[in-house]
């Protein structure tokens, strides 16, 4: 099993704003890039997309700790099954320091295309997650 790792994101929002946010699918269409999915469906603990090049995708909350940790399920069309895992944790000045893990079982072959892409996701998710606006739900346009 591969595992890739996103780097700390330090957030001006408190553990509880960002996980609640975070602990509900309906949320999540937001921090995706629009230009590449489409047909989004959410229903708090589950949710489907799909995603331009690489097909349907289908994402399950499998495990929570308040405040602190979303074990993430995940499914494609293309048969590729994943975990995504956010922990969050509190910082000194009243925000919080979130990371990203990925972890996935690729064949030899399909890890030499897909690697590149999946850290380049894990970088462009905890971009829009440090960029986000979790009181007004948006994207910030800037830090």
């Amino acid at each position: 099993m591969q595992q890739y790792e996103s780097r700390s994101a330090q957030l001006a929002y408190p553990v509880n704003t960002v996980y609640d946010f975070l602990s509900d699918f309906t949320h999540f269409e937001n921090l995706l890039p629009e230009e590449k999915v489409v047909n989004w469906v959410a229903h708090g603990d589950s949710c489907s997309f799909e995603v331009t090049g690489i097909g349907r995708v289908g994402l399950t909350m499998e495990e929570k700790k308040p405040h602190e940790f979303l074990k993430i399920a995940g499914d494609s069309s293309a048969g590729i099954k994943f975990y995504l895992f956010i922990h969050i944790v509190e910082n000194n000045q009243g925000g919080s320091v979130l990371k990203l893990m990925l972890q996935t079982d690729l064949n030899v072959f399909i890890r030499a295309v897909a690697e590149k892409s999946l850290k380049q996701f894990l970088e462009m998710l905890v971009e829009h997650i440090e960029t986000f606006d979790f009181e007004n739900g948006r994207l910030l346009l800037f830090k």
